[in-house]
């Protein structure tokens, strides 16, 4: 009997034991769809606000920093009229400016008083500058996240106009818009940093002009 009162003790300390268990992993599995929902609503909101703060832009002049992954550095000044207007001004040994319309992108190289036109839909940039401006289209993939304390909104396309990806930096609170990263079809990539931005001045429409040399 003392045997039996023994082995009917252990029965149900074993059963206690495998309950907890049961209860734990429900806990635990409860907690990672609520942590898991939380982070897409946080995701999904995170996108709605990147759009808005693109779309509110009117101008936007800044300082900026380029460095690429072949290892060229660079620093100049951004000009940025939305839509499709940007010019790049690139303070380099032989400088020369970037130059974007609702179509083309401008290579401005002013010691030789030469330019080169190329598509604007060849680049991923082309997104950037879209009077109807969406980072949900279908034609791209869309994600988010928050790192090193900047928001950070993914759009990536594997083939056709634009493939490539852009990746959009963003201050978290106000979300305004601290630099982009571009990497291309054949994998270089070019992260622009933006510093003392300044929203909604007037920009003189010879900035967006196409030169004539």
């Amino acid at each position: 009997m003392i045997r039996n009162y023994f082995l009917n003790l252990k029965l149900k300390q074993s059963w206690i034991k495998i309950f907890n268990l049961k209860v734990l992993f429900c806990v635990f599995l409860g907690l990672f769809l609520i942590s898991y929902s939380n982070a897409s609503e946080s995701a999904d909101e995170l996108i709605i606000r990147a759009e808005k703060a693109i779309k509110k832009i009117s101008t936007l002049q800044a300082q900026f920093t380029q460095i690429s992954s072949d290892g060229s550095y660079a620093i100049g000044k951004l000009y940025f009229r939305r839509p499709f207007q940007m010019r790049l001004e690139y303070n380099v040994e032989q400088p020369f400016n970037l130059i974007t319309t609702r179509n083309w992108l401008i290579v401005d190289e002013p010691e030789n008083k030469r330019i080169t036109t190329y598509p604007l839909s060849e680049t991923p940039l082309a997104f950037l500058l879209e009077e109807e401006f969406s980072l949900t289209a279908n034609e791209f993939v869309t994600q988010s996240m928050i790192h090193d304390g900047l928001a950070e909104i993914t759009l990536r396309k594997e083939t056709g106009d634009r493939a490539g990806e852009l990746i959009l930096f963003f201050e978290p609170n106000q979300m305004n818009l601290r630099g982009w990263k571009i990497i291309d079809a054949m994998g270089i990539e070019t992260k622009v940093t933006l510093q003392n931005e300044m929203y909604g001045g007037a920009l003189p429409n010879k900035l967006f002009g196409r030169p004539i040399y």
